[in-house]
């Protein structure tokens, strides 16, 4: 069994681009590019060539499809957008939409491929990122089943989890989320979603009355969704 944290750390951010400087061929393998807000990399099976490693910012990964109505996740700084598993790995068809101004790195598949194979044997960013991925798909599955009120609850907390803690049990939640966003992100009406906003306001869990919206007791939002932090990566 692993330690959360000492595991976490094994396949952090500056863990992994330390493993790619290692190498002698870093720069030839690896570019940094500045993606503008509303930017969308198409992902479909066929590319195999590039991973991408975000810096800074934040995208949401819509997957494509009749099945996957609804299905999302946001990818936050220091993570991958996608990480093929084995060698002839193919993507899930999806849209990454560039929710901030985000920094990333274009990384040469193989080469990351060879860096990981030399610099990481154990795996430790392999198994963080198939941790992850296998937390979203929980929790997206919990999202399909819960109802529409919860539906936006479950989106607010999501998003908290990718946030800039504010105040103690307190987040300020990205400059993106509006009425709209959060009504897109829950598929739910705009208008149901406004009423929700409206009752967490009066509840003292939510100032939505300016930009960058507040969740002002996590707790309570948490609460009402029983137990969501026991499965929190």
């Amino acid at each position: 069994m692993y330690d959360r944290n000492e595991l976490q750390s094994l396949g952090s951010f500056a863990t992994i681009l330390r493993m790619l400087k290692n190498n002698p061929d870093f720069s030839r393998y690896c570019t940094q590019h500045r993606i503008a807000k509303g930017h969308v990399l198409h992902l479909t099976g066929d590319d195999r060539k590039t991973s991408y490693l975000v810096e800074s910012g934040y995208l949401q990964y819509t997957y494509k499809g009749d099945f996957a109505n609804g299905y999302f996740y946001f990818v936050r700084p220091g993570k991958f957008v996608a990480l093929p598993l084995f060698k002839d790995q193919v993507h899930a068809t999806a849209d990454v939409v560039a929710r901030t101004e985000v920094i990333w790195w274009k990384i040469d598949f193989e080469f990351l491929r060879q860096v990981l194979l030399l610099e990481d044997p154990k795996n430790y960013v392999i198994l963080n990122y198939t941790l992850e991925i296998a937390y979203h798909f929980f929790m997206m599955s919990q999202k399909y089943l819960s109802s529409a009120q919860n539906k936006i609850y479950f989106c607010l907390i999501r998003i908290s989890e990718t946030s800039l803690q504010f105040k103690e049990n307190q987040v300020e939640l990205p400059m993106f989320i509006t009425y709209d966003q959060l009504a897109t992100i829950s598929n739910v009406s705009k208008g149901y979603t406004a009423n929700i906003v409206t009752e967490l306001r009066k509840e003292g869990i939510l100032d939505s009355s300016k930009k960058p919206w507040i969740i002002t007791d996590v707790a309570r939002l948490k609460s009402k969704l029983g137990t969501i932090d026991k499965y929190q990566l």
